[in-house]
């Protein structure tokens, strides 16, 4: 090539400024590692407060709804509880004796809020207590919630039938015999109305129960 065409050759020309490489800024990179630091910590802390064991009340023996809650029917475990799981600390275990299941607590089941107390009583009834011989109520188990029909066993007086009573009842307490067998006890539910009936025919040992389903 001669030196007339070297030097018509054209050079691409320079770029008139070079992009500079961006510099990271050290705050911001301080920054970040800190948050990562706290967002671990924090995570650490949630699983750890999740994961600490607490003293909580346990069924020790399978108490069906409607019983009467006794001392030797809860007990107490330590162990973690999650978040959501209805529990109560060994501090209420007092306040629990001498009140009833609401629902059926099975062996080993933690008991949480609204499971163990007073059964409510529906407006418009009332509950009684029966006590009533052997005989007087069906052999078959009739947990809490049973529907059964209170009737009356007071047969002929002066050769007159004595008029037929027959009251719709629901079993609140289920059946217990008492230590010496000599009779069930239970509690019941009646319409208002019926009380005062049942009652008088349960002092003078002239009622029966019969199980509806």
């Amino acid at each position: 090539m001669s030196a007339a065409a070297v030097h018509d050759l054209q050079l691409p020309a320079r770029a008139t400024s070079v992009r500079q490489r961006t510099r990271r800024n050290p705050r911001l990179i301080a920054a970040g590692v800190l948050c990562a630091c706290l967002g671990g910590l924090g995570a650490a802390l949630a699983y750890t407060e999740s994961t600490r064991a607490s003293s909580v009340v346990v069924v020790a023996h399978t108490i069906p709804r409607g019983e009467q809650v006794s001392a030797a029917d809860l007990g107490v475990i330590s162990m973690p509880v999650p978040p959501g799981v209805n529990s109560l600390p060994s501090s209420q275990l007092s306040s629990l004796v001498g009140k009833q299941a609401l629902v059926d607590l099975p062996q080993g089941s933690l008991v949480g809020a609204g499971t163990v107390g007073m059964a409510p009583v529906t407006p418009g009834t009332e509950q009684l207590g029966l006590k009533l011989a052997a005989g007087r109520l069906p052999v078959r188990d009739m947990p809490a919630g049973t529907k059964v029909l209170l009737v009356s066993v007071t047969g002929k007086s002066d050769g007159v039938a004595s008029s037929d009573i027959r009251v719709e009842a629901t079993v609140v307490t289920a059946p217990a015999v008492l230590a010496d067998g000599s009779a069930w006890v239970l509690d019941v539910a009646v319409p208002s109305a019926s009380a005062q009936q049942v009652a008088d025919l349960e002092s003078r040992d002239q009622l029966s129960v019969v199980r509806q389903d």
